[in-house]
């Protein structure tokens, strides 16, 4: 992992500083330089990386995963001996020579900033998922951009100022707003988009687009090439790399990613990384057995709820903004202990928005496939995912037969615009099913802040789904494939048949979550007595005391419900967020995190 920032416009040295500092996380070494009067760059990483790139017209940060099949096409002599330190200068080659449209041949994660001196023009690139992070906002008449936009708060004229429509965004997906951060002002560079400057104009433009070219081959075919794509991917990702980790849930998707590599890792270290509640948690149990049949080096992990006061500030300050259930916190407890044994870890993020893997797809599939009750479901669907009430008798019954009163509803954040209305399921057309997961995920692929919890532990993440060849080849698939009877992800456990046990991949989907019990919830509410009280709510201006007084009536002995505990916690998280970024302009935390324990460790405590 690495960084870069910079400034279009004029710069001074204590600016440029500043910036860089507030990104030593994501690298051991610094450099900023300034090609020209109107542009200062910098970049953070390892040692060789920093120099490879100073004094050029480029700062990268990323992985190139495909950059022998990228020096074939540029006419270099010797593309084999192409290594990651020559991935920056491969990249301004690459756009040198075929312009920004060249980037949709890249396999991997990476941003850049390109300076291009013949025209004065500016372009910052992101990879087509947006695992490498990016971001810019405009300070009188300057562009300033970063990896991440702690950096951007380093500059005293780049306002932080809350951006109300996001926040309800979140609130109401538990996921970002798509084109917006929360901080006013501030916006990331869309992923497989290219924003331009130039003689102070800006055009976004998309370089890169999902195909979907739908092959109707029979089940076989189909999971033959599903395979033989899935493997080579891995194999290239991980080609550079002695020493890998998986990131290992009790879900089916990482013990795919685990089972792939261990294929092609031949006699390379391969580690497993666990996280869970204790030992009765059957997400740690089911991982545990992943590892046992594949034979890796397993470090499984507990977390308590006693732990999320000092790891949520830690969190939310990588993430930079206020998302994430202990799932994601699961990740960062992973993310520490993965740094001290490997080089890489690859995850199984994205097999759900590929292959129709979430509960909420078999609705989308439902209601594509029965149009008379397509209605109710798309408001079913909008309940559950935005938090938009049904209208209609049967769009409520569902909604009541499934939350049976546990419900409560998302907070409305003081001063923000309605959300668009949902713009419903695909209809007509070839393979609606997937052209709605094909909409879905060039809104926004989810998973993607999600590299900042890595970046900041110290340790380079990937999927399998910053590799073109793996996106294209999930598009080729027919819906009947993706969803077959009861069964989603059909044709990824057909793929995978033989890699791993029948049994584990049969499994279905499964969450990574605390216990939901009194303990959590003491711990929710003595961080809601310090962050959320009263007072303080009146003062941010943010939430209506009145709601968080409502949601937090539990009756001594209780626990939250579900769906409360989830409502508390997102708002403990935003005020997190707020300290961090509105009141600290994104200085560090200054909470001690808890130390790292295993499971052995605490069985015996």
């Amino acid at each position: 992992m690495g960084a870069l920032y910079g400034i279009l416009g004029d710069a001074s040295e204590a600016e440029m500083t500043s910036m860089g500092a507030r990104l030593s996380h994501r690298g051991e070494t610094g450099a900023s330089w300034s090609p020209s009067a109107s542009i200062h760059l910098g970049v953070r990483g390892s040692a060789r990386a920093v120099q490879r790139q100073a004094q050029g017209n480029l700062a990268f940060d990323g992985a190139i995963d495909n950059r022998r099949e990228l020096g074939r096409l540029l006419g270099r002599p010797r593309p084999e001996e192409l290594g990651s330190d020559d991935d920056a200068v491969l990249l301004h080659e690459l756009v040198g020579t075929l312009g920004v449209e060249g980037l949709a041949q890249v396999a991997g994660q990476f941003a850049a900033a390109v300076w291009v001196p013949a025209k004065s023009r500016l372009i910052l690139v992101r990879d087509r998922i947006g695992y490498a992070p990016l971001y810019f906002a405009l300070d009188q008449g300057r562009v300033i951009f970063a990896s991440e936009y702690k950096a951007l708060l380093a500059i005293a004229g780049i306002p932080a100022t809350p951006n109300r429509d996001a926040l309800q965004t979140i609130h109401a997906t538990k996921w970002t707003k798509a084109g917006a951060t929360c901080l006013a002002g501030v916006y990331p560079v869309a992923p497989g988009c290219c924003v331009e400057l130039e003689a102070g104009t800006m055009r976004s433009a998309r370089y890169w687009d999902i195909p979907v070219r739908v092959v109707h081959e029979d089940e076989g075919r189909h999971a033959a090439h599903l395979r033989e794509v899935f493997l080579q991917t891995l194999s290239d990702q991980i080609a550079p790399y002695s020493r890998i980790g998986i990131s290992l849930s009790g879900g089916l998707d990482s013990a795919v990613m685990a089972a792939g590599v261990r294929h092609v890792a031949g006699p390379r270290e391969v580690h497993t990384f666990s996280v869970g509640y204790g030992p009765d948690d059957r997400e740690l149990v089911n991982a545990g057995r992943v590892a046992e049949e594949l034979g890796t080096a397993h470090h499984p992990l507990v977390m308590s709820p006693g732990d999320l006061p000092g790891i949520l500030p830690w969190m939310i300050w990588h993430i930079e903004e206020p998302i994430g259930r202990e799932d994601v916190a699961y990740l960062y407890v992973a993310a520490r202990e993965a740094a001290r044994f490997v080089e890489l870890v690859v995850t199984g993020f994205g097999f759900d928005g590929l292959f129709a893997g979430l509960p909420r797809h078999r609705l989308a599939d439902l209601g594509i496939k029965f149009p008379a009750v397509r209605g109710p479901l798309e408001e079913f669907y909008d309940y559950t995912f935005r938090s938009v009430e049904p209208h209609s008798l049967l769009g409520k019954a569902l909604r009541g037969s499934y939350f049976r009163g546990r419900e409560f509803p998302a907070p409305e954040v003081l001063g923000a615009a309605p959300m668009s209305p949902f713009s419903g399921f695909s209809s007509g057309g070839n393979q609606p099913l997937t052209n709605f997961l094909r909409r879905g995920f060039l809104t926004l692929p989810y998973q993607s802040p999600v590299e900042r919890l890595y970046a900041g532990a110290g340790v380079r993440m990937n999927a399998h789904h910053t590799d073109p060849r793996f996106i294209e080849a999930a598009f080729s698939i027919p819906d009947r494939l993706k969803i077959h009877g009861r069964t989603q992800k059909y044709i990824l456990r057909k793929a995978c048949a033989g890699l791993i046990s029948d049994s584990i991949l049969a499994t279905g989907k499964s969450f990574n979550r605390l216990k939901h019990d009194t303990e959590m919830s003491e711990v929710l509410d003595a961080m809601a007595d310090t962050l959320l009280a009263p007072a303080l709510l009146l003062e941010r201006g943010l939430f209506d005391p009145v709601y968080v007084g409502r949601l937090r009536q539990r009756p001594a002995g209780t626990a939250y419900s579900q769906e409360r505990a989830y409502r508390l916690w997102s708002l403990l998280l935003t005020e997190l967020w707020s300290q961090a970024f509105l009141d600290r302009r994104g200085a560090a935390p200054e909470v001690a995190l808890p130390p790292i324990r295993s499971l052995e460790t605490a069985a015996h405590r």
